[in-house]
């Protein structure tokens, strides 16, 4: 079975970047070609948010390796968003794309079972094991501790799935924890995430070199994730924060190891939205495709800039 980390490696290199677009449906910003007629019922919803992001995975299934899906901007939707969630995941695995559900899921670890079960491998449902999610990959938060981690763990070996630990997260609020000192050396909680990862990750590296346990390290903090790259050499990172958040294509390269590999870069708002109401199909098509086309171009050059 081939390893999470070894799908995604060879999806970038068939598609010559590491970008990965975000989607985060938003039924308010959305241009009117994707709006259900009937707009009072919980199927316009799903029909609308499916027909929106069908249409940019259309866009950009040639361009990008993969897709981050925010589940959270399903969940606001109730069961008519989780519909659309299903539809969008199945088609853009129908389409050959990597899947990332960014969920920042844990709890206990018979919970963080349930977790890893629903998202990333099977459930017993009348004595039958099935699939639910089947996600690729998904976050998830270490702040329970490893006993709630090695579920996830465990699921990543036995399906060929991945994880990205949150490490040290694109919010300007991540200091508030993330960068207190503790422990007897006084480290910073992030590099102490970062040893949780590495000790994981060496037991999961595919013959690309790369673990399929990750960390969330945000490209609006380049110093920091030049040290979490020392730390978790193996690992491949899922980076947020360029574009809307400020961050850069140069700061982005800070988490890309000098073989140019070991990371992802997601963008959403900067690709997807912001379009006028009126934007035909065709125009969205096109405009989704040459923000896609430019970012994927941006973070290239920076990387090869860092050498």
């Amino acid at each position: 079975m081939e390893s999470y980390a070894d799908r995604l490696v060879k999806s970038i290199d068939e598609k010559g970047n590491p970008c990965i677009v975000g989607l985060d449906p938003r039924l308010d910003q959305m241009p009117d070609f994707s709006i259900s007629e009937d707009k009072h019922c919980s199927e316009a919803v799903s029909s609308s948010i499916t027909e929106y992001h069908r249409t940019i995975i259309d866009a950009v299934r040639d361009i990008v390796p993969g897709l981050k899906l925010q589940i959270a901007f399903y969940e606001q939707y109730g069961l008519a968003g989780m519909e659309a969630f299903y539809e969008t995941v199945r088609y853009a695995k129908k389409n050959g794309l990597i899947v990332i559900v960014d969920a920042k899921r844990n709890d206990i670890a018979s919970t963080a079972q349930a977790y890893a079960s629903a998202f990333l491998g099977r459930s017993s449902i009348f004595g039958n094991d099935e699939p639910i999610i089947d996600a690729d990959c998904m976050t998830v938060s270490p702040y329970l501790g490893r006993d709630s981690i090695e579920p996830f763990v465990d699921a990543c070996a036995r399906y060929g799935k991945g994880i990205f630990i949150l490490a040290k997260t694109s919010n300007p609020g991540s200091a508030d924890l993330q960068d207190l000192e503790a422990g007897k050396e006084r480290k910073r909680i992030y590099l102490h995430v970062a040893g949780m990862v590495n000790a994981y990750a060496d037991k999961l590296i595919g013959s690309s070199g790369y673990s399929s346990i990750g960390a969330v390290v945000g490209a609006t903090f380049p110093e920091e994730a030049k040290a979490l790259r020392r730390l978790m050499p193996k690992s491949i990172f899922l980076v947020p924060g360029y574009g809307a958040q400020g961050g850069t294509a140069l700061s982005a390269a800070a988490c890309f190891n000098k073989d140019g590999y070991g990371a992802v870069v997601s963008a959403s708002r900067i690709l997807t939205y912001g379009f006028a109401k009126d934007t035909t199909k065709k125009q969205f098509i096109e405009g989704v495709r040459s923000r896609t086309e430019a970012m994927a171009k941006d973070i290239k050059e920076a990387i090869g800039a860092k050498g």
